[in-house]
């Protein structure tokens, strides 16, 4: 090749680069920010702010404080139920014995009253009346001596189940009875003649 055809051709070379550098440099800005972008889209995303409230634990919620119950009635002294349990009949009342007696002898019945008496020593008897001064009552034993009542129940209303009698007592047993009743440091009553006596056999006592 002469000189001639190398110019030519040196010429037709910075001619072709020529043309191309107006397209390298948009190619190269293209490549670039594509790199960028993808190195963007690749790094990790930062953590989001979290606040002091946020990072602390979760304080648990304070347990309910439990409403203070109400104290235990305190129970009342001479209650109770003693023997077997009463039967669902309506009960009579003392009035209703009292006044005819001879109606319910040798009967089982059930009666409400007022205790009137006691026994002393160990609680195995006790008296029901009408609560009226002066009332008559039933004296009332517990069957089989199986159960005795609580000697401070005077007073309270008691409802018994049994058998009903009316008889005579002697004055040795009237004797007994009126010194069983007798509270410790007083005299007992002086028995000097056989009493009728109005009786019921109790299988079963509930007192209030």
């Amino acid at each position: 090749m002469d000189q001639r055809e190398r110019d030519l051709t040196d010429r037709q070379g910075a001619g072709l680069l020529g043309d191309m550098r107006p397209t390298i440099g948009p190619l190269l800005v293209f490549a670039i920010s594509a790199a960028l972008s993808v190195m963007a889209c690749n790094k990790p995303a930062a953590p989001a702010p979290t606040s002091a409230a946020a990072s602390e634990p979760a304080k648990l919620a304070a347990a309910p404080v439990p409403a203070a119950s109400p104290a235990a009635a305190e129970p009342v002294a001479g209650a109770g139920k003693y023997g077997a349990p009463l039967s669902a009949a309506a009960p009579l009342t003392a009035q209703a014995v009292l006044s005819e007696p001879l109606k319910w002898n040798d009967k089982d019945i059930k009666v409400t009253g007022k205790v009137s008496g006691v026994c002393q020593k160990k609680g195995c008897w006790m008296t029901l009346t009408t609560g009226e001064p002066e009332a008559q009552s039933v004296r009332i034993s517990f069957k089989d001596y199986g159960f005795f009542v609580p000697k401070d129940c005077l007073g309270k209303t008691a409802t018994v189940e049994g058998h009903f009698s009316v008889k005579t007592i002697s004055v040795a047993e009237a004797q007994h009875f009126a010194e069983d009743a007798a509270k410790e440091g007083t005299a007992a009553r002086k028995v000097t003649a056989p009493e009728h006596t109005l009786a019921l056999v109790a299988t079963g006592v509930e007192i209030l």
